[in-house]
């Protein structure tokens, strides 16, 4: 199994007894790139707009959805499974 640390992610979405997304930004070549993760950690209490680290088993799968024009689309979700959860800055779990 993979593990993952994500430093300085934002919460962008709390997703009520099971966790919660993250952002991640980060420029390359002049642009901004925007990486979405789901922590799965349903003991952590953050909120929208905090700034975390995150430490976990990394994993991924592919959806398949319908977009707005009606055209089928896949996307990969990126999961963080039994996430260790730090605030900015602090050595200490929440």
């Amino acid at each position: 199994m993979a593990t993952i640390e994500i430093e300085n992610a934002k919460v962008v979405r709390i997703i009520e007894g099971y966790g919660f997304e993250v952002v991640e930004s980060r420029l390359v070549k002049g642009e901004e790139y925007k990486s979405y993760y789901t922590v799965w950690n349903k003991d952590v209490k953050v909120q929208v707009g905090d700034v975390v680290t995150v430490q976990g088993i990394y994993s991924a799968k592919i959806d398949t959805y319908t977009g707005k024009d009606n055209v089928p689309r896949n996307k990969v979700s990126v999961s963080v499974n039994n996430a260790e959860v730090m605030t900015s800055g602090e050595d200490l779990p929440f």
